[in-house]
């Protein structure tokens, strides 16, 4: 029966004289306490006495073992150096360094300080495979560059240029400001800089061509008009519901666009001249995306 009325004593002694060698200006860094009112609290107690509430929180500030403590009706100061949940309780308030995991939030932290701020758009660089990205030229003629490396270097130095498209088998570089549509085209790589969300940074896009150089689509032709550039064979196209592709003839005295009906249409390789497009509905994805250094050019 001793023990167990002089236990409280010497536990109370040991908080003095642990109090009296805390190093100077500890206080200063300590973490505030969160308020729980009308809890009681349960957990490792390490050591309980008669104090004021104001004492009781005092007490446990200045311990760095004291991670909370509750203090009763009856004027009963409880310190913790483990809390396990809290309760509700009328008789009790109770204060801890960290949040009640399971419990309700602390009476002296808002809320809305615990809600992460929302999430920023970030530049990226996605890089496409066999996708050629089609207008929104700066050089219309394009760069003469032997590496798809180098094409890239060079869109992405350029703070005006958000995407592009490199051409391995005529070494040109096509950088640009944007796109107007999609179309798929073997030995072709493209990149493009978009904004996201980091954890929403990815890109899918439609290809709404497939592109065929030097080729031509033989047979199936339902119709001849002239042409002056790969863009006005392509509308001629879109135009008349039965196309399902086309040719364009270019390089001679007049350039002519033959459109072509499918299924059925089958590239065939020539030299030079010509170059032909079929109608297709695809979803390309990027072969990688990474995040990338703002393009903003005016910090925006």
């Amino acid at each position: 029966m001793r023990n167990r009325i002089y236990a409280p004593v010497i536990i109370w002694g040991l908080i003095i004289l642990a109090g009296m060698l805390r190093p100077a200006g500890a206080q200063d860094t300590d973490p505030a306490i969160l308020e729980y009112p009308q809890t009681a609290l349960k957990g490792f107690v390490t050591a309980e006495f008669s104090r004021s509430a104001s004492d009781c929180r005092t007490i446990c500030e200045q311990r760095t073992g004291c991670v909370g403590f509750d203090h009763s009706a009856r004027n009963m100061c409880r310190i913790f150096a483990a809390v396990a949940s809290g309760q509700s309780d009328l008789g009790f308030t109770a204060g801890t360094r960290n949040r009640i995991r399971g419990y309700r939030d602390p009476a002296n932290l808002d809320v809305k300080e615990l809600t992460p701020p929302p999430e920023q758009d970030t530049w990226h660089y996605a890089q496409f495979s066999d996708v050629d990205f089609y207008g929104g030229d700066l050089f219309p003629k394009g760069l003469q560059v032997h590496d798809p490396a180098l094409c890239a270097s060079a869109c992405e130095t350029d703070s005006s240029c958000h995407a592009y498209t490199f051409n391995a088998e005529q070494n040109r570089c096509f950088l640009k400001t944007g796109h107007q549509f999609v179309q798929g085209v073997a030995g072709v790589t493209s990149g493009m800089y978009f904004k996201a969300k980091q954890s929403e940074a990815t890109i899918q896009l439609n290809a709404e061509w497939d592109l065929f150089l030097q080729s031509d689509l033989p047979g199936h032709d339902i119709g001849e008009y002239p042409a002056r550039t790969y863009d006005q064979c392509m509308r001629q196209c879109e135009g008349v519901s039965s196309c399902a592709g086309f040719t364009w003839v270019y390089g001679g005295r007049k350039d002519h666009c033959y459109l072509k009906s499918g299924p059925g249409l089958y590239p065939a390789r020539f030299k030079k001249g010509m170059v032909s497009a079929s109608k297709i509905n695809r979803d390309v994805y990027p072969d990688f995306v990474r995040p990338a250094a703002s393009r903003d050019q005016h910090g925006d």
